[in-house]
């Protein structure tokens, strides 16, 4: 008996060192430093996921349970939709499919007191339990532009820029004739110097308040530094008529007038060359 069980013992290697030949193909193309990155990826989900269901209650956990689901599948297009949790539109997406949206949701007086506390939060630099606030808020409400606008303020004052771009420009997404947000996008480009970007978020925001003088200076400065001689001149106008006290008037005419003259320069000098050349 004892000879039977060493041959099988010998055959159950034969077998697996067979199996093993067979493999070194595919293993030679395993690349190593793609499974620590996968795993290194799984790691980062997991962190977000318990954040959220953390941060956001039952709603949200709901959200994540779905989300850990996707995790576990091999699907190509469910590891992109876990990946997209980076990602508030992915996240409000998950809430606008939930059978419950709506039957929780805040009343506006509720959203408003919320946003106070937040706010003051934010002037005392307490930005973690201010950002706990506005996630509740979303969690409630998923469609609350005010919210989303706060938590996106929130971002830029505590320098987290690339998450204020992305919650902004997502309000902006959900309520495109939004003045406010309009401005706070083009803050956020000021604070970084892209003027040029900016102009087009103040140009929209005056289109729609035209009236209010915080957003005119915002314009005029802008076209001012752009070199948009239209702009500050529609912006002059238009704050003349809101508000003719205004001291920064003469100011913003004075660069007017530099910038104007110096395109004509500029414009007369170009014209000089082009007729000695011809």
């Amino acid at each position: 008996m004892s000879w039977i069980f060493g041959v099988l013992i010998v055959v159950a290697i034969v077998v697996m060192v067979v199996v093993v030949i067979r493999k070194i193909p595919q293993l030679r193309v395993i690349d190593v430093d793609s499974i620590a990155k996968e795993r290194e990826r799984k790691i980062k989900e997991k962190i977000i996921l318990s954040k959220i269901k953390r941060s956001g209650g039952a709603k949200l956990g709901a959200v994540a349970k779905t989300s850990v689901g996707a995790v576990n599948t091999v699907s190509k297009y469910g590891r992109r939709a876990v990946q997209r949790l980076y990602h508030l539109e992915q996240y409000y997406q998950k809430l606008r499919r939930s059978s419950t949206e709506g039957i929780h949701a805040y009343d506006t007086d509720r959203i408003r007191q919320r946003i106070e506390e937040a706010q003051e939060l934010i002037r005392d630099e307490e930005f973690i339990p201010a950002e706990k606030i506005f996630i509740d808020i979303i969690s409630h409400n998923p469609k609350s532009v005010d919210a989303y606008e706060g938590l996106g303020n929130m971002y830029i004052k505590s320098g987290q820029i690339d998450q204020a771009r992305e919650t902004l420009s997502f309000a902006l997404r959900l309520s495109p004739e939004d003045a406010s947000v309009r401005v706070s996008l083009a803050e956020l480009e000021l604070l970084q110097e892209n003027h040029q970007a900016a102009l087009p978020h103040l140009r929209a925001a005056v289109q729609k308040r035209s009236k209010n003088p915080k957003y005119l200076d915002f314009y005029i400065d802008t076209a001012l530094k752009v070199g948009s001689l239209k702009d500050a001149r529609k912006g002059i106008t238009a704050l003349k008529e809101v508000n003719p006290e205004n001291t920064k008037i003469k100011e913003f005419e004075e660069r007017f007038t530099k910038k104007k003259e110096a395109y004509i320069r500029k414009t007369s000098a170009s014209t000089e060359e082009a007729s000695q050349e011809e």
